[in-house]
C-alpha cells in the first residue's frame, strides 16, 4: 500500500499544533474591565488586536504577579481609522 508523501508531514504539523495547544494551558474566564478597577499585570501575554476603526470590545490576556492568567476584556478605540475619522 502506498502513501500520499504529504500524509507524513501533515501528521507531524498536526502533532506539533495539537502540543502547542496542549502546552498552553486552558483559557481563563473572561473578565470585563470595570471603570476604576486596578487589575494586577506583571505581563501581557496576548496584547489585544487594535488593527480596526470604531469602538470595539477587545481581550488582553495578561499574568497577574501570583503568576495566574487572566482574560481582560475591555472597550477601545481602533487604531486604523483614515485621516479625518
Amino acid at each position: 500500500m502506498k502513501t500520499h508523501p504529504l500524509k507524513p508531514l501533515l501528521f507531524a504539523l498536526s502533532l506539533a499544533a495539537a502540543s502547542a495547544a496542549f502546552a498552553a494551558g486552558p483559557t481563563p474566564p473572561v473578565e470585563d474591565y470595570r471603570y476604576g478597577s486596578h487589575p494586577d499585570i506583571a505581563k501581557v501575554l496576548r496584547p489585544a488586536d487594535l488593527d480596526f476603526c470604531g469602538i470595539r470590545e477587545v481581550e488582553m490576556l495578561y499574568e497577574d504577579h501570583q503568576g495566574q492568567q487572566h482574560l481582560l476584556r475591555y472597550p477601545v478605540w481602533g487604531q486604523n481609522c483614515p485621516d479625518g475619522d
